[in-house]
């Protein structure tokens, strides 16, 4: 179970959001520059349940990823498995409620996204690949930080907010790859202190 949460996340959290932006670039009086993926659930039926689908799934593979860190070791991935929980229930939100209402992201506590990767960066501890992992997500925790307050102040580029939204999403979904892919391939310590091979473990898991 511990191997599936870990290696599904490789693949499935961004691969569920390009989907709607593909859709989006089928749909004649949709503009994918200036319109948000939400805002295709006012569009076809089949727009709106491949948006609606799209993000459960996404969110779902989320949580399993950080039930998956929560596997590995309490102690060792907790903020950033809680962290990712709580981030993959605001999309599964999104999926459920429809756009305009608070329970859309619920209340906005999709913004754990901007902490997951600080919180991973801070936990992730393997002598030969943590140095590059921590910066790189300590990089995308500051550029989702940055991406988040511009959209609270209004300073998202009016016309640009579809292109925006979705720069957004390829990297801050896409971290979910990079970090799974890390943990498959590194070396963590157990609870007790003695250092394991995550992958091997997986493998025999």
């Amino acid at each position: 179970m511990t191997n599936f949460a870990i290696r599904q996340a490789t693949v499935v959290p961004l691969a569920a959001m390009i989907v709607p932006m593909l859709v989006g670039l089928a749909l004649p009086r949709y503009s994918s520059v200036s319109q948000q993926m939400s805002e295709l659930e006012m569009y076809a039926p089949a727009a709106d349940i491949t948006t609606r689908i799209a993000a459960i799934v996404s969110g779902t593979s989320i949580v399993l990823f950080g039930m998956g860190l929560l596997r590995i070791g309490f102690r060792q991935f907790v903020f950033t498995a809680l962290a990712a929980i709580v981030f993959g229930i605001s999309m599964v939100s999104n999926g459920i409620f429809t756009m305009g209402g608070p329970l859309h992201g619920l209340y906005g506590i999709g913004i754990f996204c901007v902490v997951a990767p600080a919180f991973f960066a801070a936990e992730f501890r393997d002598s030969a690949r943590s140095r590059t992992i921590g910066t790189l997500s300590m990089a995308i925790a500051v550029f989702s930080l940055l991406y988040n307050w511009m959209m609270i102040v209004h300073f998202d580029p009016a016309g640009f907010q579809g292109l925006t939204q979705r720069i957004f999403a390829i990297v801050a979904f896409g971290w979910y790859s990079i970090a799974s892919y890390a943990l498959l391939r590194s070396k963590v310590a157990e609870p007790t202190g003695e250092p394991q091979n995550v992958g091997a473990a997986y493998r025999a898991s």
